[in-house]
């Protein structure tokens, strides 16, 4: 019995070969949502903090327009900071023009509210894909691991032996499932956990930056007044 791969490999059957690729193409998943995300976190956060640092001098000058114009950018098309300012700053403008004053901003807080609801749900777009791969796949492996055992008996059935020699191909080719099943698990668990980690994190980046700018708008009633 030759237990190379290819030896290995040359005794799987055509069910342990659609299970070995459904657990290739979840570990291509898998690395790709990683992927994804990491960037969209890295970009969402370098362009959310170059965004404030560009919008600065607007707020302190209570430049509204200003302050929407810029958080239109592209340049800033990543950047949750952008949007969140965007939506408040607008909400705030139409219920200003529409009830002629701000004393009520229940409408802007919950404007708001949504705005980082829809934010938390893209940054954690794709994710569930990372926690259905790390809690199947063991299971994948296992149901591999299976089709080899009944292989084993096959192979033991053909040859009307308990041979080492009869049931060893089979009992490989099991091993080695679950092994795969093992090995596209792991590290979709650890990137699953980091992938969550972050997104919470910058879920309680969004919330707070969304108080303040709801607390900007409540200090600056007045230049709504003057710019609607």
């Amino acid at each position: 019995m030759d237990f190379s791969l290819s030896g290995i490999f040359s005794h799987f059957t055509p069910a342990t070969w659609a299970i070995a690729i459904t657990l290739i193409i979840m570990s291509v998943l898998s690395v790709g949502v990683t992927l994804n995300r990491a960037f969209i976190f890295v970009r969402s956060r370098n362009q959310s903090k170059a965004f404030a640092e560009a919008v600065a001098g607007k707020l302190k000058t209570a430049d509204v327009s200003a302050a929407v114009k810029q958080a239109k950018m592209d340049e800033f098309k990543f950047a949750y900071l952008a949007r969140i300012l965007r939506t408040g700053l607008e909400d705030a403008s139409d219920v200003q023009s529409k009830q002629g004053n701000l004393e009520d901003l229940s409408t802007v807080e919950n404007a708001m509210e949504r705005a980082v609801a829809e934010e938390d749900a893209f940054m954690r777009k794709w994710m569930t894909i990372l926690a259905t791969v790390s809690s199947t796949a063991p299971f994948v492996g296992l149901l591999g691991t299976v089709f080899g055992i009944i292989n084993s008996f096959v192979g033991m059935a053909a040859s009307g032996s308990g041979g080492i020699g009869a049931v060893a191909g089979g009992i490989a080719e099991a091993l080695v499932m679950t092994g795969f099943g093992l090995i596209v698990a792991i590290p979709a668990v650890w990137f699953y956990n980091w992938a969550n980690a972050s997104a919470d994190g910058l879920a309680s980046e969004m919330k707070n930056n969304a108080s303040e700018v709801l607390d900007w708008v409540h200090k600056n009633r007045g230049s709504f007044a003057s710019q609607g």
